[in-house]
This record gives C-alpha cells, structure tokens and sequence, in this order.
C-alpha cells in the first residue's frame, strides 16, 4: 500500500518521465539503491527521488557507463542516508538542503536539474490528485472531475474522438486546459484494470448521456 514515502510504480513512472516496464527494470537489475524502493510481495513501491535517480539513470547512458551511473547514485543515497530531512529529500520536498553533485575520474555529475524535472511532474501530480477524485458513493468510483459527476474518461474521450475542448465547455462550463491536464495525468498515475466501463453503466444523466452520444455519431 503507497505510504507518504512510498508511492506505485505507475506513478512513479510518470515522474521519471519513464514507462512501468523501465522502472522495475529499474530493481531487476538492481541499479536502485535499496534505500529508495519497496518490495512488498509481488508489489513495488518507490520513492519521488528514486524516480528522479531513473530518470538520471535512463538519460545520461549515452554519456555515462552503467557502472559510474550506479555509483553516482549510491553516492548519493550514502549521502542522504543520515541526514535529518531525509524524507524531505525522499519526497523531493527540498532539494536545496544538499549538493547533487558527485565527483569521478575529473568528471562531476549533477543530478539536480533531472531531480528537479522529477519534481515539476510531481507537482503535475498533486494537481490532478486535486482536480480529479474518486468516491465509491459517486458513479461507482470512477474517476470525475472535483465538486461535478462529470467522469473524466468522458471527457478525454470526446476530446479523442476529435470534440474540441470550446465545445465540451458549452456542456461544462468548469473544464479548463488545467483539468484536460490533471486528468491525462491521473489516468497514467492511476491506471484502470479490465475494460473501460459503457457509458450505460456509469449510471449517467440523460442530458449528459445524450450530449455525449449525439457529439460522438456527428464526429464518426
């Protein structure tokens, strides 16, 4: 279960800017330092900075060899490991409260700027967190825009089917660019499992059932 520390690997994907697959690539192949990841039975768990590390790890293997990346970064995690903001540091909270830069064979490696882009996702994140919610009691839990009963996978899939988002917000005067964002970005951090439900069992308005179906046969 993802603790304030620990997040899946799905999400942490998205802020390394990788795919699943790399992640627990990631593990597998033990280029992580121990420190920042969570095997938990058949789950994975990561911490913010341990995507930041394979964000490093990925987009410098063109200029480092695999054995320098890694030692870079258990330099790195020896170097948090005792310190009193830890976590902060885990959580890329405060990312000015340490030097990122690691010294080898007359080269110095900076990590920061691929912490930092790390970081800038993560706040990607708590906006959609913000913005898009679930609720067993609204629609069976599917995920829906904060304060509405409008679901998010309606909304992306009338903009998929080449509906502009000028004439969602006719529908729904609330959208903005920001929430067409949140919710691309918490259907990555978030994954669904099996297929995508029928708009018949989403338990829908009329209204908002019909001005669906009618935007989507005008576009076929």
């Amino acid at each position: 279960m993802p603790t304030p520390l620990f997040i899946p690997s799905a999400e942490a994907a998205f802020i390394a800017g990788l795919s699943d697959r790399q992640m627990h690539r990631m593990v597998d192949e033990r280029l992580l330092p121990d420190s920042v990841f969570q095997q938990r039975g058949s789950t994975r768990l990561f911490t913010r900075l341990g995507a930041g590390f394979a964000k490093f790890y990925f987009e410098t293997e063109d200029l480092l060899m695999a054995r320098a990346r890694r030692q870079v970064l258990d330099e790195l995690s020896a170097r948090i490991d005792h310190l009193p903001m830890k976590d902060a540091l885990l959580t890329l909270t405060q990312l000015d409260a340490i030097s990122w830069k690691v010294e080898r064979s007359f080269v110095e490696v900076d990590v920061l700027p691929f912490l930092e882009q790390a970081r800038y996702r993560v706040k990607q994140v708590e906006q959609a967190d913000a913005l898009v919610v679930t609720d067993p009691e609204i629609l069976g839990g599917i995920p829906v825009f904060a304060g509405t009963r409008v679901p998010c996978e309606v909304v992306l899939g009338s903009l998929a089917s080449g509906i502009g988002l000028d004439r969602l917000q006719d529908s729904y005067p609330f959208l903005s660019e920001s929430h067409i964002e949140s919710a691309q970005v918490f259907a990555l951090v978030h994954p669904r499992r099996g297929r995508p439900r029928r708009l018949a069992a989403l338990s829908l308005s009329p209204e908002l059932r019909i001005t669906r179906l009618v935007r989507h046969s005008r576009a076929a």
